[in-house]
């Protein structure tokens, strides 16, 4: 059976409730969760959920069933208060992170999903820390990585991620795209199994920048790119004006991804349509990574009404990735 490493995010969050929820009773997942976090945070959480879980502690080639919930144990030595975030544990946090990317590199685990961590507790604990997919790419020694966001109608991809938006242009070079919408085209075809996938455009600018009224990185960049890519085979439309690209029109192709230029230009639109039930995937990476689409939610954290279903989403996404 496949096995997923999930590491469990900020303690102080609700990556725990979502972990021992999803996966601390028994379930009929065709994959085995392995949860890399303190046993003790675990058994603290679950009794305060009122959550009855057969918690064991997790050994590289042994027997694993869906009965129990496995730890990858490791002791965090910072007292965890659920909703207190505290810049004490960011060594513990980024610890189990890269422990269960490296364990996936090294081929005990299929895949890798991500609970929710808080940038800015990373940062004051003295870690300097941009993001999950930007970290993944250093551990894995990877250069381009591609950020997408998958929900049952939608994906939207990312030119770019964590960027303040005055450094957004400088990031948007022929270069950069054509290799960002290769690694989409490639893994669409390898881990989604379409043939031929369909890639949407959108433009840096309002209006894709008018015919060059409105800033000029449409015309001199992007055109270029998809014209290029297109007369190799691939099936690119673009550059679309964003206000508009979303819109479900009758009759019309549908695309397999949208490519928005920067994070806040893609993301709110499919996270109004579907949050709660996206994934996050990571494209470009010699493994397979998803995530949640949801952050740290200190402020539920420790409560059962917290919701796993984006972290099951995850994973099941993960095995179905390692089975192709």
């Amino acid at each position: 059976m496949i096995k997923i490493a999930v590491s469990s995010g900020d303690p102080a969050g609700i990556g725990p409730d979502i972990c021992i929820k999803a996966f601390g009773q028994k379930k009929s997942y065709d994959f085995i969760p392995v949860i890399f976090g303190d046993k003790e945070i675990f058994k603290a959480r679950a009794d305060s959920l009122g959550i009855d879980v057969d918690i064991k502690i997790y050994k590289d080639k042994e027997k694993l069933s869906n009965d129990s919930l496995w730890i990858a144990n490791q002791s965090c030595d910072v007292s965890v208060k659920p909703g207190k975030p505290d810049p004490d544990c960011a060594n513990f946090i980024i610890s189990i992170f890269r422990q269960a990317v490296e364990r996936t590199l090294s081929k005990e685990f299929e895949a890798v999903v991500t609970c929710p961590i808080n940038k800015e507790v990373i940062n004051k604990g003295g870690i300097e820390f941009t993001g999950h997919t930007e970290e993944l790419a250093k551990i894995s020694n990877t250069l381009s990585v591609v950020m997408m966001l998958v929900s049952e109608k939608l994906k939207v991809a990312l030119a770019t991620t964590h960027l303040p938006l005055r450094e957004i242009p400088k990031k948007i070079t022929k270069d950069h795209i054509s290799e960002t919408l290769l690694i989409i085209d490639r893994e669409l075809k390898s881990k989604w199994k379409i043939k031929n996938p369909f890639i949407k455009v959108l433009g840096l600018n309002p209006h894709a920048g008018d015919g060059g009224f409105i800033g000029s990185e449409d015309q001199e960049i992007l055109i270029p790119v998809i014209e290029k890519l297109n007369s190799l085979g691939l099936n690119i439309t673009g550059p679309h004006s964003a206000d508009t690209a979303f819109i479900d029109k009758e009759n019309r192709i549908k695309e397999d991804v949208i490519l928005a230029m920067y994070h806040d230009q893609g993301l709110p639109v499919i996270k109004t349509l579907g949050f709660g039930n996206i994934i996050n995937v990571t494209l470009g990476l010699p493994f397979i990574r998803t995530s949640v689409d949801h952050g740290t939610a200190y402020d539920t954290a420790g409560s059962v009404d917290v919701n796993e279903t984006s972290l099951v989403e995850a994973a099941k996404l993960a095995a179905s990735i390692a089975k192709n």
